[in-house]
């Protein structure tokens, strides 16, 4: 059905891409989308989740930053002026998070979307995420144990209903996993073949 929806708005997956992305995210929560600038990475992940989620609430496309250098980013931090006061991202990655865990929505899936993954070293700001992935253990947000801080718990588990899917293009301004990385995740490759980059090439279009 999604490969139908997706010729009806013109965007060209195959079915066998279409099929191994979904495989997937089914068989892990963590997918990296690695290819060529353009080759409609982000728009692949981006479309899934607007058809397949009720509303905007359920995914959140985060670009990542080169200055990113711990979780903060995606985690947020407690108030140094303020040890009442959590400072959420203002990304949405937490509060997807949070939306995520709860009881009501544990049959709704959440996507985080991270652009173009590997612009700052990913072991940094992620180190969180491959943690509770390895372990199953749950994410510590602060350390207040008896209440929350502006509406974030003291800890947050990794749902089952919560997909993060990564964006990663290779080229000099990027940097590269690390095994630990990549054995947590699935792998799709974007590749053009020799028979598309034909056509292209013979069939240029009109310049006015």
């Amino acid at each position: 059905k999604f490969d139908e929806d997706c010729t009806v708005s013109n965007l060209k997956y195959s079915n066998q891409l279409i099929t191994r992305y979904i495989s997937s995210l089914v068989t892990k929560p963590f997918v990296l989308l690695s290819g060529l600038s353009g080759s409609g990475k982000t728009k692949l992940a981006q479309s899934f989740a607007q058809w397949i989620c009720e509303d905007e609430k359920q995914y959140c496309i985060v670009p990542v930053g080169a200055d990113w250098t711990n979780r903060e980013p995606l985690l947020g931090y407690v108030n140094a002026l303020d040890n009442k006061e959590y400072v959420l991202p203002e990304n949405g990655a937490l509060k997807l998070l949070i939306e995520a865990n709860k009881v009501e929505n544990r049959k709704r899936p959440y996507f985080l979307i991270l652009d173009e993954m590997n612009l700052s070293h990913v072991e940094r700001y992620f180190a969180d995420f491959l943690s509770v992935m390895e372990s199953k253990d749950k994410f510590k947000l602060h350390s207040d144990v008896e209440q929350e801080k502006s509406g974030v718990p003291f800890e947050l588990s990794w749902p089952k209903n919560l997909f993060v899917v990564g964006t990663v293009n290779i080229d000099e301004t990027t940097y590269m996993f690390s095994p630990k990385v990549l054995d947590r995740a699935n792998v799709i490759e974007f590749r053009l073949t020799e028979k598309e980059i034909s056509n292209f090439l013979n069939s240029p279009n009109q310049v006015d």
